[in-house]
């Protein structure tokens, strides 16, 4: 819960030390979860040291994904759709070599396909260096 970030302009994640802005439908879902969240902590802290954001049936264990995917759908929230936007403007931002780096080789060349993209000339500027 201290990722989250709530000045009086935005709320944002901190992700490894990054800010990611959120849109202000999820803000307010994210403002409900952390107040929510942060009561159910007061009452049981000697179940963990860390509050969690999404904290599973346990306080000390986080939410599990497969739930969390289905509570944000709840929502008319799409994560898969924001996950695979996400991989498409990175494989047109980088090369399936970089992409790589992240994530399986043929994933990250299957992404690169769908964006479309041409690296032959980052290829050429990677034999001359």
């Amino acid at each position: 819960m201290r990722d989250v970030i709530n000045d009086n302009e935005m709320v944002a994640l901190n992700l490894a030390g990054h800010r990611l802005p959120l849109p202000p439908e999820v803000a307010r879902l994210v403002r409900a979860q952390r107040d929510q969240c942060q009561a159910r902590w007061q009452l049981d802290q000697t179940a963990s040291t860390t509050p969690w954001l999404f904290p599973g049936q346990e306080p000390a264990r986080p939410l599990g994904a497969t739930y969390l995917n289905l509570k944000l759908r709840r929502h008319s929230i799409a994560p898969r759709a924001g996950r695979n936007n996400a991989r498409l403007a990175l494989a047109t931002a980088l090369p399936a070599s970089v992409l790589g780096d992240f994530n399986s080789t043929s994933n990250a060349t299957r992404w690169t396909g769908y964006a479309r993209r041409d690296w032959l000339d980052y290829i050429a500027s990677r034999t001359q260096i």
